[in-house]
């Protein structure tokens, strides 16, 4: 019989862990507000920045959740005025919060519209459904929003011509646990 010594054993019993770790995590959005997974029912869904209007649809073996998002006016700063960088996405998850399928959305610069707001069609492919319970509709993003549209790269500065662009940044969405 072969004897490991500690040194040995070391990068086996890491390389071990991890994979067990690794093995043990899952996406979560316990921590995000969520609305019950309903078909053909327009619902809506208030997140910090963001307002979901949206109906599920179940076809071909996925749920699909089609809308509009819509930024909220009175969190975001009166001087933002450009989208530059956006990304949308939608979650289904069970009572716990475990999040079984989801699907992301990423959008080209465009002007900041309250009126208008983003349009999304999400399609969600769960590789396994839980065994029993409801599922659950949650959303996330990533946006920077700027004061003007960018010619140059972000926030550079240019104090002899007097030229600054403001940047705000949040995000909402799942984590890993």
């Amino acid at each position: 019989m072969k004897r490991y010594t500690l040194p040995q054993l070391r990068p086996i019993t890491i390389i071990f862990l991890s994979l067990l770790f690794i093995g043990c995590t899952h996406l979560s959005v316990k921590h995000l507000r969520k609305n019950p997974w309903s078909l053909n029912t327009n619902q809506t869904l208030d997140m910090s920045f963001w307002r979901f209007e949206y109906e599920g649809t179940f076809i071909n073996n996925t749920y699909n959740i089609r809308g509009v998002a819509y930024p909220k006016k009175e969190v975001i700063p009166a001087w933002a005025e450009w989208i530059q960088d956006l990304w949308l996405s939608a979650y289904l998850s069970d009572i716990n919060g475990h999040v079984v399928a989801r699907d992301i959305k990423v959008y080209l610069p465009r002007k900041l519209d309250y009126d208008k707001g983003v349009e999304f069609e999400f399609v969600l492919q769960p590789e396994k459904l839980p065994s029993a319970g409801p599922l659950f509709v949650t959303f996330g993003y990533t946006m920077q929003l700027t004061s003007r549209q960018f010619d140059k790269p972000p926030l550079i500065d240019r104090p002899l011509t007097g030229n600054k662009s403001n940047v705000f940044y949040a995000s909402q969405g799942a984590m890993t646990r």
